[in-house]
């Protein structure tokens, strides 16, 4: 009897195997496609630099005891902005205002970009500009108070109540703002 069970299972088998064959054609389906699409934008970083983290760029920039060593920092850019956008960086420097005492002020003496004293351009200095492929720059400032009489960086004559060791200058807190703007050119 085991033999007849065992025979009638293999035509069972065989009998399913051969449904399962009818269901399935043996033709698979075509090919699905996945189109994958990126873009990379425009980009412009600039600001402070870091000496510690030399790739990024900072927004802000607090330098202490700026009456004794002249403020220095060090500014640039990167971009892959091509030849399309001119730009440049255009840098003011406000004299050092008294934190409390209105009209109470040290001027600046000078300013130097890159180890150089340029003119400014009607109050302002460009200390770099992207007007070709270039992809990045970076430029070392150096803010200069006033520490005895003369001019200004701006030309103008000060008292001497405008620089630091003056006869007349008011003792306390000052603060100088240096504010650096892109501009389309």
């Amino acid at each position: 009897m085991n033999k007849k069970l065992i025979a009638l299972a293999m035509i069972l088998l065989l009998a399913v195997g051969g449904l399962f064959a009818a269901v399935y054609p043996g033709t698979l389906p075509g090919n699905v496609t996945a189109t994958l699409n990126a873009n990379i934008g425009d980009y412009l970083y600039h600001g402070f630099i870091d000496s510690t983290t030399p790739a990024e760029f900072d927004a802000t920039k607090t330098i202490n005891d700026a009456f004794i060593t002249d403020p220095a920092f060090q500014y640039g850019f990167r971009t892959n902005i091509g030849t399309t956008y001119n730009f440049e960086f255009r840098m003011t420097v406000g004299d050092f205002l008294h934190n409390t005492i209105s009209g109470a002020k040290i001027k600046i003496a000078d300013v130097t970009v890159g180890g150089l004293s340029p003119d400014p351009i009607s109050g302002y200095y460009v200390i770099l500009s992207k007007t070709t492929a270039v992809s990045s720059g970076a430029v070392n400032v150096v803010i200069k108070p006033a520490k005895a009489a003369g001019n200004d960086h701006l030309g103008v004559a000060m008292t001497d109540a405008e620089y630091y060791g003056g006869a007349n200058e008011v003792a306390g807190p000052y603060t100088s703002t240096v504010t650096i703007a892109v501009v389309s050119v």
